[in-house]
């Protein structure tokens, strides 16, 4: 059991620090631009590095290189502390305590002398470790000291990191902290897992280290690409709703074309080489298909909507879809008749329609809908029954 257990453990560490790297690398131009991406990027870089180094293919490696893996144990440690300093600047910077940082980075620096003093001090060795029996290499003093460096900083960042996390905002920050703590708390369960060691000697203790460290990678890394995630999935929806309006944007401007800012281009187009981003292009769209039923509206009888509405609630459409499936309807025949009249249209009545809610996301929601219904069967039934010439193209 042990033995599948630090089998799996090893593979998860190897794969959360791949998944580090390429993270890592991902996120390098965005870090350059943000600050407090910066940080991150540097806390998540560093423990990569140090993950890197404790890995057996490359211990091996450089054991066959050097003949010890005391230069690699003794980076691994202090760039370990450096990773913990970095950690807790990045924490000391978006949480707003600028003064900590300066003891933060003391702290750390003298850290790294001790261990490097500790290191040199102690009797001949090969190695950085603490052996199932015998007295730790290269002493008891130096693991003391980076067990309580590391638990510190893993302690006092997954604290502020929830704290703060729960508080802010900003989505992407708050998702960011939250997975940030995550993995730092399986970080100080690692460490916390070395202290109980160093006197029991446990084996299943050894079991369970690679698997505490492999999910800090993991969760770590799902940190520093949380803003790419995120970013990616508003182009996403961005995307989807270009897609979706731009057959109710092309019919409305086909009749009121001095609302479009742009000559209309085929949909795929539209999509595949927007002018500009694809957040701009949605919502250029939205205020062209309002700017249009503004315009139409003013040829509106209030005759027409009231039969669409009897109409609509004739055909049982469900409540959540009713006002969507009037003005679809509504609009088609107004279309076709401001096709039909080449007569200014009059200014348009206040409330004719009602556009969806009170901000963007909600009018934008709703106009997917009404572009939904616009050629749906309910809609070409409505435009059968009323007296506007329905040879005309809709």
């Amino acid at each position: 059991m042990l033995a599948e257990l630090k089998c799996y453990g090893a593979w998860l560490q190897n794969a959360s620090v791949a998944a580090l790297w390429f993270t890592v690398l991902l996120r390098a131009p965005s870090a350059v631009r943000s600050r407090w991406q910066r940080n991150l990027w540097l806390a998540i870089a560093t423990a990569a590095a140090a993950m890197t180094l404790n890995l057996p293919p490359v211990l091996n490696f450089l054991h066959q290189l050097t003949g010890s893996t005391e230069p690699a144990d003794l980076s691994r440690n202090l760039i370990g502390v450096i990773s913990a300093a970095a950690v807790l600047d990045f924490v000391t910077f978006t949480t707003g305590y600028p003064r900590l940082r300066i003891q933060l980075h003391g702290t750390a620096v003298l850290a790294v002398i001790v261990l490097l003093g500790l290191d040199a001090t102690a009797l001949s060795h090969t190695g950085h470790t603490i052996p199932p029996m015998g007295d730790p290499l290269p002493s008891t003093a130096y693991w003391l000291l980076l067990i309580s460096v590391q638990l510190a900083a893993n302690v006092a960042c997954v604290v502020v990191c929830w704290r703060y996390g729960q508080r802010s905002d900003n989505r992407p920050l708050r998702i960011c902290l939250q997975l940030f703590s995550g993995g730092t708390a399986c970080a100080g369960l690692f460490w916390l897992g070395y202290l109980v060691y160093l006197p029991t000697r446990a084996a299943w203790i050894v079991a369970l280290l690679p698997l505490l460290m492999g999910l800090h990678g993991v969760l770590r890394s799902a940190a520093l690409a949380t803003p790419a995630l995120l970013g990616l999935r508003r182009k996403a929806r961005d995307v989807a709703t270009v897609w979706r309006l731009w057959p109710l944007w092309r019919a409305l401007i086909a009749a009121v074309p001095h609302v479009a800012l742009s000559d209309p281009r085929a949909r795929i187009r539209e999509v595949v080489r927007p002018r500009g981003s694809w957040n701009l292009l949605a919502y250029r769209k939205v205020i062209e298909i309002r700017d249009a039923i503004l315009v139409l509206s003013g040829s509106t009888p209030p005759e027409l909507l009231q039969a669409a509405e009897e109409h609509v609630a004739s055909t049982g459409v469900p409540p959540s879809q009713v006002d969507a499936a009037v003005m679809a309807c509504a609009l088609r025949v107004s279309r076709l008749g401001q096709l039909a009249d080449t007569a200014s249209p009059s200014p348009p009545p206040a409330g004719s329609f009602f556009f969806g809610g009170a901000d963007l996301a909600a009018e934008t929601a709703f106009l997917v809908q009404v572009a939904k219904a616009y050629h749906s069967p309910l809609v070409q039934d409505f435009i059968r029954r009323q007296s506007r010439p329905d040879s005309l193209p809709v």
